[in-house]
């Protein structure tokens, strides 16, 4: 009987929503200029002023003295308010959980306390700020701040583009 019921409350949920957003970018990491990653994403509209996010990075990071390309991946998922809309452009700013994979040194200056370890994973909080551009009717620009309690270090910012598919009737 629980399944049944969880999932007829996920699907009401969905059909609800007033959008749903899919893809992809570019991201740079604030506190090492040698590292950049691949972004894909999905972001939920619930209402006029939530939504919800969920977002891949596979970070590269090229290391210039033995000619060696390391990787590392993220994943982070957030809920995000609207703050703010100066049309066309409208601002939201959320709160979420991201992990990571990259081995970590606690001693490292740029590397915060404010995170914990589970093998081999790294589990810490993010504060983020994003914004979007329209440029027709379904496509729209973003752009992607983000502060981790990792540190400063794994601080991000993420551009790119999104695809929009609106609810009926919204």
């Amino acid at each position: 009987m629980k399944p049944i019921f969880w999932t007829f409350l996920l699907c009401t949920q969905l059909l609800s929503a007033q959008a749903f957003d899919f893809g992809g970018g570019a991201t740079v990491s604030v506190g090492l200029q040698d590292e950049w990653a691949v972004n894909m994403r999905a972001q939920y509209h619930q209402d006029r002023a939530w939504s919800y996010l969920a977002a891949y990075n596979l970070f590269f990071r090229r290391d210039v003295t033995t000619q060696n390309t390391e990787t590392f991946s993220e994943f982070g998922a957030s809920v995000n308010y609207k703050l703010l809309t100066i049309e066309p452009i409208t601002i939201l700013g959320g709160l979420g959980y991201t992990l990571n994979n990259f081995e970590m040194r606690k001693n490292h200056p740029d590397t915060s306390n404010l995170f914990f370890e589970t093998g081999n994973f790294n589990h810490g909080a993010e504060l983020k700020f994003l914004g979007y551009l329209p440029i027709g009717k379904a496509f729209r620009l973003f752009a992607e701040f983000n502060l981790k309690s990792f540190g400063r270090r794994y601080d991000s910012f993420t551009f790119g583009l999104v695809y929009r598919i609106q609810a009926s009737g919204a």
